[in-house]
């Protein structure tokens, strides 16, 4: 790792799960991810983490240019592209917890659940896939 990388990604290099080897792999693994119709949002925001925590390659199917210009704007180290294999990522499903009033794609018409939702799904399905990689 290059000194700014190494600044860029302390917190996750002081992790006793994480370190300096687990960081080393995420930077050297490809997430892939297909963006689907149903709910993009989930899908995006995991992508906007992968890219934060430093994965070496995002292949993401199905985005947008204007998209992958967001993604990219939140991982400098990140290479962004639409072809290409890698590991999969998939979508934690809905918590237990959850209110049972959604529906199961969750879209209620009111974003503040729907989004929220959307926010849950990202972020676990980014940690679990991270966590995954760097404590191989």
């Amino acid at each position: 790792m290059r000194d700014e990388q190494v600044r860029r990604y302390a917190r996750h290099i002081l992790l006793p799960d994480v370190g300096g080897l687990g960081q080393t792999a995420l930077m050297v693994s490809t997430a892939k991810l297909e963006l689907h119709e149903r709910e993009p949002l989930a899908e995006l925001l995991a992508a906007h983490y992968l890219a934060a925590g430093g994965v070496g390659n995002l292949v993401i199917h199905g985005a947008t240019e204007a998209q992958l210009a967001d993604i990219a704007a939140h991982g400098s180290d990140t290479k962004i592209s639409t072809e290409g294999t890698g590991r999969d990522l998939s979508l934690s499903p809905r918590p237990a917890w959850w209110p049972g009033s959604l529906p199961p794609d969750g879209d209620d018409g009111d974003d503040g659940d729907a989004t929220a939702l959307a926010f849950w799904r990202g972020g676990m399905a980014a940690l679990s896939w991270m966590a995954d990689i760097a404590n191989r």
